[in-house]
């Protein structure tokens, strides 16, 4: 008889990149403000769009913040030649990911974006 996969660790907030846990987004201060975002000991960073309707914004954040808000490194920059990406649903309020899209019980999933540039971006 097969083994039942614990549901619970499908919805643990880890990092799509090397899996370890991530902290809850928090007001991450830049130079033109600030967002709601955090870092993984990988490298890799995250901003948190709530509505899950703004990813434009987020991406932006995260990646300019993945190059140490040098904006003219992040145009620069190619997907999957210089940095990978990854959109988790996320639902800040359990601190829980969401095998599911869209909506939930309470409204709106948010989406995390998760960046990681690649070896010697930014060298």
């Amino acid at each position: 008889m097969r083994e039942r996969e614990d549901k619970s660790v499908l919805t643990e907030p880890r990092c799509p990149f090397c899996r370890e846990l991530f902290e809850r987004p928090h007001d991450v201060t830049t130079d033109l403000g600030f967002f709601q975002g955090g870092s993984c000991r990988c490298g890799a960073v995250y901003a948190y769009d709530p509505t899950g309707r703004n990813l434009g914004e987020a991406f932006v954040d995260a990646l300019t913040y993945a190059c140490n808000e040098d904006w003219s490194l992040a145009w620069g920059l190619v997907p999957e030649e210089d940095y990978i990406q990854s959109i988790l649903s996320y639902n800040l309020r359990t601190h829980r990911v969401s095998p599911k899209q869209g909506m939930t019980q309470r409204g709106t999933t948010g989406k995390l974006i998760f960046i990681k540039l690649l070896e010697g971006v930014t060298e």
